[in-house]
């Protein structure tokens, strides 16, 4: 790692214009390392954009830098850099934009392939904000407020509130480093993770009312007619996954989200060391052991149907180990 990053002091010795990219469908952890490099790199004199075609959810709003995204990849990129991101293959880019070279790629996803140039990838951090903020102070970055609020907004996010398997002592040290750097985490964990609008819990309902439950599985689905009954403007499953792993005796939990284009996307929560990112992998995704996703294609009924038998083999098999 530190050969690594060696590297990124070497490529950043010259002022560079330099395009910052990361997954599909952003989470928390993805628009706040986005955010956080592009606010840092600006402030060391770098010119920088943020490319996200997708935007960023409302919910985020409260984080500064929101000027420097656009949706348009820039022509004179000099410096491409991936975060948050486990395959070149998953990269929010613009429609028909082909995959541009990946100079710098930056996470922790346990199934990241490596596909930069170069790769600052720590598997053991709980999200890419905690890798970001080592590599600041390595880089001599200085850590304001405005980062450090979206340093701890990823990893607050990732965690749920830091309540994952992987938050170790280093990860809360590093929040209470980034606590006395100016992150206000009461306002981020109520920003970030518990505030909803009136919309996304009427949605919820009509996840809710379908909800199964059966051998340590829970599971529902979301139409896009849903979307439609209640004025939802997401794709997503307004973090519903989340509520739906906190039911008792549940193992693991899935979610079917129908998407425009015949496609769902499918994510997983689970309990009690069950890799989840097994099976998303398998699904053409990826992820972390205890949560995961991917996106396919098919009816809902059809990929309902086929995740649940892979769902319920993984559970009897970790049943039976």
């Amino acid at each position: 790692m530190m050969r690594e990053i060696e590297r990124v002091k070497n490529i950043l010795k010259t002022p560079l214009r330099v395009a910052i990219l990361t997954h599909t469908r952003p989470d928390g952890d993805a628009i706040a390392s986005l955010l956080s490099l592009c606010v840092s790199l600006q402030t060391a004199g770098f010119e920088v954009t943020g490319i996200l075609p997708e935007g960023i959810p409302k919910r985020f709003h409260f984080l500064q830098g929101l000027d420097i995204v656009q949706s348009n990849y820039p022509d004179d990129a000099e410096l491409v850099i991936a975060v948050d991101c486990a395959d070149e293959k998953r990269l929010s880019l613009p429609p028909g934009l082909p995959v541009p070279k990946i100079d710098i790629n930056i996470d922790h996803h346990l199934s990241n392939s490596f596909f930069a140039s170069v790769n600052i990838v720590d598997k053991k951090a709980a999200s890419t904000t905690q890798v970001l903020y080592e590599l600041f102070i390595s880089l001599g970055f200085s850590i304001d407020p405005v980062v450090a609020t979206q340093l701890l907004t990823g990893l607050v996010t990732d965690t749920i509130g830091f309540r994952t398997e992987n938050v170790t002592p280093d990860v809360l040290r590093c929040a209470a480093k980034l606590q006395d750097l100016g992150a206000p985490l009461a306002d981020i964990q109520l920003r970030s993770l518990n505030e909803r609008s009136f919309e996304a819990v009427r949605y919820w309902g009509c996840g809710l009312n379908r909800i199964s439950q059966d051998n340590g599985v829970v599971w529902t689905s979301l139409e896009l007619a849903d979307r439609d009954r209640t004025g939802y403007p997401g794709f997503d499953d307004a973090d519903l996954i989340n509520i739906m792993s906190t039911v008792e005796d549940t193992l693991v939990a899935v979610i079917f989200v129908e998407q425009p284009g015949g496609k769902v996307k499918v994510s997983w929560r689970s309990k009690s060391g069950i890799n989840v990112s097994s099976l998303a992998e398998r699904f053409g995704g990826g992820g972390h052991n205890a949560a995961a996703g991917a996106v396919m294609v098919g009816d809902l009924d059809q990929v309902t149907r086929s995740v649940l038998e892979v769902t319920f083999g993984l559970v009897k098999e970790k049943a039976e180990s």
